[in-house]
């Protein structure tokens, strides 16, 4: 098991040398079918939500256990025409497919599994009667929140505390009225903490910080009709772009989304997708097309911008669980396949000053690991930080002066770590360590 276990972290080391992105094979019943809705509950349990580029039905939950080695698929038995508008992964075990009808004649619906997809249970009655639902996104196991278009003259946003057994109506008085023929976005909304946001096509972001009980909206790009995605990577820090049409003008908030302001980024480009990235305040990845799919990433709210991989055949659906977890659409190359990201995202002080460079070797480690940083002053305090795939924080202590420290992996448990260095609160340099005992 241990050299089974050496040999995967050693080839998944490799091929971060040479390609961020590596396809996992789907095996849907055909060609055309995009795994377009991506919701990572940890590095090993991913749910996927699936539509066809032909408008064809499709209600099959696509997920792995295993971190993408295999996959499997759960069918969803929704009537009518069914088309997968969102979904929501809360755990192992739970997630929510929000689903459409193209032809209108059955009502939406919101389908809910708890045994990690053997059964599902539709969790709309006679919400959303005759409309449309958008999302559904969930604060904690138990309250969540659903989005749906007008109706009776307001945007419909139902919250339940008991996992959607039961629903209350947010009431009118508690959102800002619509506009003429304004209506929501499918899947286009971002949440942090409590705070949640989402863009309607009159360009406005509607935003909470009560988890949705009360609302206030801001314009984004006042006098136009667009679809605009948004992403938030702290409850200030934001972005909204265009999904629709080919321009790349994007807008970002430091205030939670009260002010806008235009940000740079590379012109000509069909922005695709976004996705924030925890552990960095002002991170995000994203997809952009223009003769092909570049993936990029931006650690500092799109004052730099670094391209992960270039020339990808990719839908552009990205969803990224922390530094080290991500995940991409496929479904261009007729293959249906979705990419896994074997790399590691890194500052762009790791780019502008290569001689911070962190290291720690033997690397996996067994027992006794030598830190090396370049030596600094005493006057200087680094901090050498050990967080696991989750960001959860497991060690700490202060780096050597001579720049070489060590540490005892037998200390920790198997497993992927990240060594982390900071002075003060202001982040240096980050490398991946490998336990194996």
């Amino acid at each position: 098991m241990k050299n089974l276990f050496l040999s995967c972290i050693l080839f998944c080391m490799t091929l971060s040398g040479t390609s961020q992105f590596v396809p996992q094979p789907l095996n849907y019943p055909g060609s055309g079918y995009w795994p377009y809705f991506i919701s990572i509950t940890d590095p090993d349990h991913v749910w996927i939500g699936t539509f066809h580029e032909s408008g064809l039905p499709y209600s099959f939950s696509v997920k792995t256990t295993d971190g993408g080695d295999s996959w499997i698929f759960d069918s969803i038995p929704v009537a009518g025409f069914p088309i997968c508008a969102s979904i929501c992964g809360w755990d192992s075990n739970t997630c929510y497919h929000v689903y459409d009808d193209l032809n209108s004649t059955t009502d939406p619906s919101v389908w809910k599994t708890t045994d990690g997809g053997s059964t599902w249970s539709n969790i709309i009655t006679t919400q959303f009667t005759g409309s449309f639902i958008n999302f559904y996104h969930a604060f904690s196991a138990d309250t969540g929140l659903a989005m749906g278009d007008p109706r009776d003259g307001y945007f419909e946003i139902q919250l339940t505390n008991d996992g959607g057994s039961t629903w209350t109506r947010v009431p009118s008085s508690e959102i800002p009225a619509i506009l003429p023929n304004e209506i929501g976005l499918n899947h286009s909304y971002s949440t942090i903490g409590n705070s949640i946001w989402f863009t309607t096509s009159k360009t406005r972001c509607f935003r909470s910080t009560d988890r949705g009980q009360t609302w206030e909206v801001s314009e984004v790009v006042p006098g136009v009709n667009l679809d605009l995605g948004v992403c938030f990577s702290s409850e200030q820090k934001g972005v909204i772009w265009n999904r629709g049409s080919n321009t790349s003008q994007i807008v970002v908030t430091t205030d939670g989304g009260i002010t806008w302001d235009t940000a740079s980024f590379p012109a000509g480009y069909t922005i695709q997708d976004m996705s924030r990235v925890p552990g960095f305040e002002a991170g995000f990845v994203v997809t952009a097309y223009r003769t092909g799919m570049t993936v990029y990433f931006t650690p500092d709210l799109f004052n730099t911008l670094q391209v992960i991989q270039s020339s990808i055949l990719s839908n552009g659906a990205v969803e990224f669980y922390d530094a080290a977890t991500g995940w991409l659409g496929g479904g261009e190359s007729g293959t249906n396949e979705i990419y896994k990201y074997t790399g590691l995202l890194t500052s762009a002080n790791e780019i502008l000053n290569p001689e911070r460079k962190l290291s720690i070797f033997p690397n996996p480690s067994i027992s006794e690991a030598i830190v090396k940083f370049p030596a600094y002053s005493d006057s200087k305090h680094l901090e050498l930080r050990i967080t696991d795939l989750n960001g959860k924080l497991i060690d700490k202590y202060l780096l050597n002066p001579s720049g070489l420290s060590k540490l005892n992996a037998t200390n920790y448990e198997n497993g992927l770590y990240f060594l982390e260095v900071f002075e003060g609160n202001d982040f240096v340099t980050r490398v991946k360590w490998v336990v194996i005992h």
